[in-house]
């Protein structure tokens, strides 16, 4: 009797517990940080961790900040998304829009963006490092910030630009 009451006790108490843990995340979050492979800015955005400066209807401008201070991100099949588009905890999930363009030599002056919803499809973490479509990233200067780029094989390096990988930490 003692030993059947200690065991409905021990279940409900750990039944108890396991409704006060929150939900395990099924997908494991990372940031993107900088490596400079070519071309550094000053000043160097080395390390520097991708996040987002939120703009009306639910989008972003992808850009550089400080070291460690990134938006959180998590792979989904083809895509990459943003955890949150802003601080608040309802806020939607949110993917990278990348647009290619520009000719076969010079790449368009296209940024990267954060829309609500599903992002351009190919974009993944390959080896730890963000892909897409055998292109590359670029940092480049603009409007007081350092934003994203994209450029396809063959094109060159925008001038005033840095060749970035984006490595997830």
């Amino acid at each position: 009797m003692f030993a059947q009451t200690l065991v409905k006790t021990t279940l409900l108490a750990a039944v108890a517990m396991g409704a006060s843990l929150p939900v395990r995340q099924t997908t494991p979050t990372f940031r993107l940080a900088a490596n400079v492979t070519n071309f550094d800015l000053t000043p160097s955005i080395q390390g520097q961790a991708l996040t987002y400066t939120p703009t009306p209807d639910c989008a972003a401008n992808v850009v550089f900040g400080p070291a460690g201070q990134g938006a959180e991100f998590y792979a989904t099949g083809s895509t990459v998304n943003v955890v949150r588009l802003s601080a608040e905890d309802s806020s939607p999930s949110a993917g990278f829009i990348v647009i290619p363009g520009g000719t076969a030599t010079v790449p368009s002056l296209n940024t990267v963006q954060l829309q609500c919803g599903a992002g351009t499809s190919g974009v993944e973490i390959v080896d730890g490092s963000l892909q897409f479509e055998n292109g590359f990233w670029m940092a480049c200067p603009r409007n007081g910030s350092v934003v994203l780029s994209f450029k396809k094989a063959g094109q060159r390096t925008l001038l005033g630009c840095a060749d970035v990988q984006l490595l997830s930490v």
